[in-house]
This record gives C-alpha cells, sequence and structure tokens, in this order.
C-alpha cells in the first residue's frame, strides 16, 4: 500500500504526493480546501520525526494505529 502513495519512489510520501492519490480516490467529490485539510492532519498524525513526510516506518505505524482503533470499536459494537 505504501508504494501507492509513494509516487516518485523516494521512500516518503510527501502532502502533494498524498494529494494526488486523495484526487484519485474521491475525485471532485470532495474541495480542494477539503483534500488539503485532509492530507494535512493524515501527515500530522503520522509523522513522528517532523520532516512533513511520512516515511515506510511511519507509514506501518499509523496502520498500526488505525488497526487496533477499528479492532477496539468493533470489539465496542458486539
Amino acid at each position: 500500500a505504501f508504494r501507492m502513495y509513494d509516487l516518485d519512489g523516494d521512500d516518503k510520501i510527501s502532502k502533494d504526493e498524498l494529494l494526488s492519490v486523495l484526487h484519485m480516490m474521491v475525485g471532485a467529490n470532495i474541495s480542494e480546501e477539503q483534500l488539503g485539510s485532509i492530507a494535512d492532519r493524515t501527515i500530522s498524525e503520522a509523522d513522528t520525526d517532523g520532516d512533513n513526510q511520512i516515511s515506510f516506518e511511519e507509514f506501518v505505524q499509523a496502520m498500526e494505529r488505525v488497526d487496533v482503533e477499528q479492532k477496539m470499536s468493533i470489539r465496542f459494537l458486539h
């Protein structure tokens, strides 16, 4: 999944790359401002070293957090 976002192959996901993928995923259903906000929030939540990009390690950690949160919410619903 990381490679899908890392469009230039530099092993980092930049805001521009994230925006490009978001555009492909949601198209014109969301405004530029909303997409920018989603990209900013995603990077700020995943970027642990403060370089304003998401490395593979940061991506894995973010996905693990999402997985735990989903499992917890599923347990709560049952």
